[in-house]
């Protein structure tokens, strides 16, 4: 074997041992629910478990606990609703399961309607208005590395 060859072995070993610290702090970070569990998990939506938040979201987590750290969870939004200009602290993706929803600035003159399978990327801090544009109710999925604040703009 080259030594060409040896180097970037040993490197690609280095980097890997370097960010164990790494995998271990997203482990005992505090988290309700581990990103990668032990094992495999399957929740069928009809046992996903709805509540109001704080801020009268409608949600239900996936992993993690969106008031207070790093998580996943689904949003419902009645059908024709929408939110008020708000902002988050962390950035976070959307992706859309059912209905048809629309995340645009405040200042936009249009909505881009997305379609289930469709989704969105809302960074934090930024003005937005989150809408459900079809008649029927829409759910979709939200991740983001911190909790899910619901900040309205005055």
């Amino acid at each position: 074997m080259s030594f060409a060859m040896k180097a970037k072995r040993l490197a690609a070993a280095a980097a890997f041992l370097a960010a164990i610290p790494a995998f271990a702090a997203v482990a005992t970070a505090g988290e309700k629910a581990d990103l990668y569990a032990d094992s495999s998990k399957v929740v069928p939506v009809t046992e996903l478990k709805f509540y109001q938040n704080k801020e009268g979201l409608t949600i239900a987590n996936g992993w993690g606990d969106p008031a207070s750290s790093a998580h996943s969870n689904y949003i419902k939004m009645a059908g024709g609703t929408a939110s008020g200009v708000h902002t988050h602290t962390y950035s976070y993706y959307g992706v859309v399961i059912a209905g048809v929803v629309a995340n645009e600035p405040p200042s936009s003159k249009q909505d881009h309607p997305l379609a289930a399978g469709s989704y969105w990327y809302q960074k934090g801090g930024e003005q937005h208005v989150t809408k459900c544009i079809s008649q029927t109710e829409c759910i979709f999925f939200v991740t983001s590395k911190g909790p899910f604040d619901y900040l309205p703009s005055k």
